[in-house]
């Protein structure tokens, strides 16, 4: 079995939320006025680093995947080697810097009561992209 790996600078928790919980808690403010005023932080319910990201996928895809450290600068040159843009190479670094600050680790209870459910954890979203791929 080949080990994949996770190859990224240093990273902080974040709470990961997906589209569909977006979508649902989208559609509960047009529909049903829930939520008046300023936004609050519309979160999943569990904030994950990405040593955590490559736990869970390793369990999900019964395979390991190797989380790999590297500097910004080396994370950089790797996304520019594979063409990637510099307006998209800042803002996935940004995005890095920014989770290793606290930005993205808050957890709010705000879209789990405008659903009315739990949010979708992580791993049941993978769970659930791996099997409709297969």
């Amino acid at each position: 079995m080949k080990t994949r790996e996770l190859i990224v600078p240093e990273s902080g928790p974040i709470a990961w939320t997906t589209h569909s919980d977006l979508a649902a808690v989208t559609a509960a403010i047009l529909t049903e006025g829930k939520l008046t005023g300023i936004t609050p932080p519309l979160t999943a319910s569990e904030a994950i680093d990405m040593e955590g990201i490559a736990s869970i996928a390793s369990k999900v895809l019964d395979q390991p995947i190797q989380h790999i450290v590297v500097s910004d600068e080396e994370y950089r040159k790797r996304l520019t080697s594979h063409g990637m843009s510099e307006a998209i190479i800042n803002l996935l670094t940004g995005i890095f810097q920014a989770s290793r600050q606290g930005d993205f680790s808050q957890i709010d209870p705000t879209l789990e009561n405008l659903i009315g459910r739990p949010p979708i954890r992580f791993e049941e979203f993978l769970k659930d992209s791996t099997s409709q791929s297969s």
